[in-house]
């Protein structure tokens, strides 16, 4: 038993679970913790992502074998501790007067003159005095074997003793702190299998009692997601396989959570969020606004604003065919809900996955003054505006057929400038795929949409393509020319309808020469744009004023709308979700923590920081002066507890000082 106990309070066993701890604490930096299984298999494969669950790196600092090394560390530290600490506060105290003066002639910095006969009787009372001048304590006393000589033991630096004391001490302290948050018990309670973690999706009155924390329990760190409105007593404890309810000694109700934003160059980029919340304590309510990095303490429980979600905001939209002549249905939903439609007569189901009010995205940096260039298509290359640009709410939502095969959407509700002219865009991934594909729809004079529905259906609608071929090949004098102008019309609006740009690209590419594609293909995309004229029967330019402003279609629409709709055909866009309402209900984020061994982690800092400063820069230093009277003989000698270069300078300038003291002139000082 002996044995295992020295080697537990060895220094040599000390050190290596100090290294072993710093290694885990590197790996645990490096390794992002406390992520969900998916993570790791994505990140490193299903072996390594295994292997890395079972020795317990995924979640370092609860690790059963963290908790052990800190066991040990404070263990042998403080044995250490307890066996040292008397003979530290020994040497703090004792002046090592009993050194024969053999002893301190074999010191390193040690020294003998001779005091002339005339300042001998005067010699202790200045070496005295030099001593207190010098900032050291001392004593006398008569040498043992020698009455007529006198020693003076003389120290100064004490207190780096204390330093190894307080090290030593806030190791401990901190592995204590790190043992009790790490909320040890509760580990062992898992593990033997008298608490359960919960999987399921209950609401908090269902979950089981061995799945329950009482609010009495220990230290905890859990998140509540608070919808604004509603009051909540218990939080949630997360854990690989599932989580724990932390029941709360109070209730915490959200009144309002804002998000604040900034002005000027950064408009829209959220600058700070806030949560308006009322702590209900029995009869007695504290109202308190929670701000990110600014924690709020109640009753040993810190509340933490950490992030914001959607609690379940009213949303509205419109499915609209975009290829044929049918009336918009309309849609209800919350965000986290769903609802049913029928899409080219097959049931699907909508499923409202996020909802977003403000969507602000980062231009590139400016080339030139005032040229806030974007990163994407969406903004004009021509405008100078601010370097961020906020294109309003959005909808993303998820489309599932009846095989369960599900493709996500993305819908803007506010028009995107670009150039003067406003688009609607709508995003949609597909099973398949693994990025969105977005679509760009061209808006009228007012912002409407009816223009690009008139052009888009036309264009699927035979009789209409075969309406605009006749009035294209009206203006054509000769009969049989007009007749075969139009029917060559007729199959360009006819590939054009099925297949897009694609089908005119490879329309040209099979029938016409290299040498003349370039000149058929603007030929073919003048005659397609007059056609989309045609299919419109509006006026480009009206001669006088319209009373209806529907009619003015904004510069390039044509060519807008013709290749919106080559990308709807390619992309499989056959209907059209438009985002026409919200009643927007927020949700706070708030992380609650209880951590009855941050005190002493922190007391612990705070005396470590002492510790090291006391060690690294308070030297020990002692100073023996032996003066025998009779032979005129006084001895220096100086020790430190490091041995450096300045010591023996040091040792000089006492040497020195002492020098001048030992002759006959005028002793200057008062004892």
């Amino acid at each position: 038993m002996r044995s295992w106990l020295n080697l537990l309070r060895s220094m040599r066993f000390a050190v290596a679970i100090l290294t072993v701890v710093a290694v885990a604490a590197t790996i645990g930096s490096i390794l992002e913790q406390s992520q969900g299984m998916a993570v790791y298999i994505a990140s490193y494969g299903e072996f390594w992502a295994e292997l890395l669950s079972l020795a317990g790196l995924t979640d370092i600092y609860h690790a059963w074998w963290f908790f052990t090394l800190l066991a040990f560390m404070a263990s042998s530290t403080a044995l250490c501790l307890a066996q040292n600490t008397p003979q530290m506060l020994y040497e703090m105290r004792t002046y090592r007067e009993h050194k024969s003066l053999q002893a301190l002639r074999r010191l390193p910095c040690s020294s003998e003159m001779d005091v002339p006969l005339a300042a001998r009787a005067m010699l202790p009372a200045k070496l005295q005095a030099y001593l207190r001048r010098q900032g050291y304590a001392y004593i006398s006393r008569k040498p043992a074997g020698n009455v007529d000589a006198i020693l003076f033991a003389a120290r100064r630096g004490g207190a780096r003793r204390l330093g190894y004391l307080l090290v030593h001490a806030a190791i401990v302290l901190i592995c204590g702190g790190g043992l009790i948050d790490g909320n040890v018990v509760l580990r062992w309670q898992l593990l033997s299998g008298s608490r359960h973690t919960e999987s399921r999706d209950l609401p908090p009155s269902q979950v089981p009692a061995r799945s329950r924390l009482g609010a009495d329990a220990g230290s905890f760190r859990a998140t509540m997601n608070l919808v604004e409105g509603r009051t909540e007593n218990s939080a949630y404890l997360s854990f690989n396989d599932g989580y724990l309810l932390q029941e709360l000694p109070f209730s915490v109700r959200l009144k309002r959570f804002r998000v604040e934003h900034y002005d000027g160059f950064d408009s829209g980029r959220p600058r700070d969020f806030a949560s308006d919340i009322d702590i209900i304590d029995g009869g007695k309510v504290v109202p308190v606004t929670l701000h990110v990095n600014h924690p709020y303490t109640y009753r040993g429980i810190s509340l933490y604003q950490s992030g914001f979600a959607d609690g379940g905001s009213q949303l509205e939209l419109q499915a609209v065919p975009l290829h044929a002549d049918a009336a918009p249905a309309a849609l209800q939903g919350k965000v986290g809900g769903t609802s049913s439609l029928l899409m080219e007569g097959q049931p699907v189901t909508l499923e409202f996955t996020e909802f977003r009010a403000n969507n602000v995205f980062e231009k590139e940096p400016a080339s030139q003054a005032g040229d806030a260039r974007p990163t994407n298509n969406w903004f004009s290359t021509h405008e100078a505006r601010s370097r961020v640009e906020d294109v309003g709410p959005s909808l993303a939502f998820r489309l599932r057929d009846g095989q369960g095969q599900a493709a996500d959407w993305l819908v803007y509700r506010k028009p995107i400038q670009v150039d003067g002219m406003g688009f609607l865009v709508i995003g949609k991934r597909e099973p398949q795929q693994d990025s969105m594909h977005y679509l760009r729809l061209p808006l009228d004079g007012i912002n409407s949409l009816d223009s690009y529905l008139r052009l888009s259906r036309g264009l699927a609608q035979a009789e209409a393509r075969r309406r605009a071929a006749h009035q294209i090949a009206a203006d054509v004098a000769d009969p049989a020319l007009a007749a075969a102008f139009e029917k060559s019309t007729l199959a360009l609006l006819d590939v054009f309808a099925l297949h897009g740009y694609r089908g005119l690209a490879d329309l040209v590419q099979n029938s016409v020469p290299p040498a003349e594609r370039l000149k058929a293909g603007r030929f073919y995309n003048e005659l397609l744009e007059r056609a989309a004229y045609k299919l419109q029967e509006v006026p480009m330019v009206p001669p006088t004023p319209l009373k209806d402003a529907r009619e003015v279609l904004p510069k390039d629409f044509l060519h807008a709308g013709l290749a919106a709709y080559s990308d709807s055909m390619e992309q499989n866009f056959s209907t059209l979700f438009r985002f026409t309402g919200y009643r927007q209900v927020n949700a706070s984020g708030l992380q609650l923590t209880r951590a009855p061994g941050a005190f002493l982690v922190y007391l612990g800092a705070a005396m470590l920081g002492l510790g090291v400063c006391a060690m690294y820069f308070i030297r020990e230093r002692r100073m023996w002066l032996w003066f025998a009277p009779d032979s005129g003989t006084l001895l220096i000698a100086f020790s430190a507890n490091r041995d450096t270069p300045a010591l023996k300078q040091e040792f000089d300038g006492h040497h020195s000082a002492l020098l001048a003291l030992a002759s006959p002139a005028p002793f200057p000082y008062q004892s």
